[in-house]
């Protein structure tokens, strides 16, 4: 099931990538009336130099093969970026895959907890590998909500954003920040799409949230979540803040 999931995952990923490719951008004359925008299948198989058989299977999801070679000739047919082609390398597993999580350890070393503390006015936290946020500073608890309150979802950083409302009231650009923060999120989905608790909260979400809905189905991506935030605080009114993710460990 893991497997049929991560070759859908790739179709649909490649599918949003050759729509997005003007004929124009990839060297093409065409005169002809297009019912679809981007590129055809045909023309992707051969600008990159595969069937398009082949290419027909691989956007199907079916379980072929694929070789570095032909997964680098895509990368320049469909203009990835370089998160774009981590991502399609890791669905395509010319990466090592990941192992299924059994338990997620939920202790914060000593040493990272002062760090948190000693950061003082700059809001910090901590998130397991599943978003669920471990630890913070005073100052994030004051700016994000009541984080010592809230149980399950409730302290996942991509449940708080799309569902509550806490969220949405106080990010003035609502829209920019949750819309970089799935785009981080989706790179991870793919890192770990073993563990099954990722498909869930994408269930979760994709039934409870229109945005999230419509967001999922761009398949867009980023290796790091960074950007401008913009809060209004009931008490302290709008705060502008750069923010940025940082990993402590592979196996955190």
């Amino acid at each position: 099931m893991n497997s049929e999931r991560r070759r859908k995952e790739l179709g649909d990923f490649l599918r949003t990538r050759r729509s997005r490719v003007s004929p124009y951008e990839a060297g093409l004359q065409s005169s002809s009336r297009r019912r679809t925008p981007g590129l055809r299948r045909e023309e992707v198989a051969s600008l990159s130099g595969i069937s398009l058989p082949w290419y027909t299977a691989l956007e199907q999801g079916r379980d072929i093969q694929v070789s570095e070679q032909v997964l680098e000739s895509l990368v320049r047919t469909l203009r990835l970026s370089r998160d774009e082609r981590n991502y399609l390398f890791m669905l395509a597993k010319a990466n090592p895959a990941v192992a299924p999580i059994k338990e997620v350890d939920e202790s914060i070393p000593p040493a990272l907890k002062q760090i948190l503390d000693r950061l003082g006015t700059y809001p910090a936290f901590v998130v397991d590998r599943r978003w669920n946020v471990l630890a913070w500073n005073k100052t994030a608890g004051t700016l994000c909500g009541d984080l010592e309150q809230a149980k399950e979802l409730e302290r996942n950083l991509l449940w708080r954003t799309f569902m509550m409302e806490v969220s949405k009231d106080r990010i003035v650009n609502w829209e920019n920040v949750s819309a970089m923060l799935l785009a981080h999120f989706r790179n991870r989905y793919a890192m770990y799409i073993n563990d099954g608790w990722y498909q869930d909260l994408v269930c979760k979400l994709h039934g409870h949230s229109e945005p999230f809905r419509a967001w999922w189905e761009r398949h867009e991506v980023a290796g790091n979540s960074e950007g401008d935030q913009v809060l209004n605080h009931p008490e302290t009114g709008l705060l502008s803040f750069h923010y940025n993710t940082f990993m402590v460990s592979e196996s955190r």
